[in-house]
């Protein structure tokens, strides 16, 4: 695996308590996203399962004041997971390629 740059982020999620009740959950997953895209330089960000676990653990109206998040560069592409969990890439099949 080649991994261009490796980074740990803390997210602060503050500003999806300005959204309507019914709306924050979806804004902090907005958040996450353009601050990645902000930081590490990319135009495309991969949020993991585990990080949209954590923000919608509480449900939509309570999202999490901040998260932790390891997030790498992967063939142009920024991969992001909650610390402390594994990275999964998607693998193009042989049966795709021809």
């Amino acid at each position: 695996m080649i991994c261009l740059e490796e980074r740990i982020y803390t997210i602060p999620l503050r500003k999806a308590y300005r959204a309507p009740r019914p709306k924050r959950a979806n804004k902090a997953i907005k958040i996450i996203k353009e601050f990645l895209k902000r930081h590490m330089k990319v135009k495309e960000v991969i949020i993991g399962e585990s990080i949209n676990k954590e923000v919608w653990k509480r449900g939509i109206q309570k999202p999490p004041r901040r998260i932790r998040v390891h997030a790498i560069i992967h063939e142009g592409k920024a991969y992001a997971e909650l610390l402390g969990v594994d990275f999964k890439f998607k693998q193009q099949s042989q049966s795709s390629k021809e």
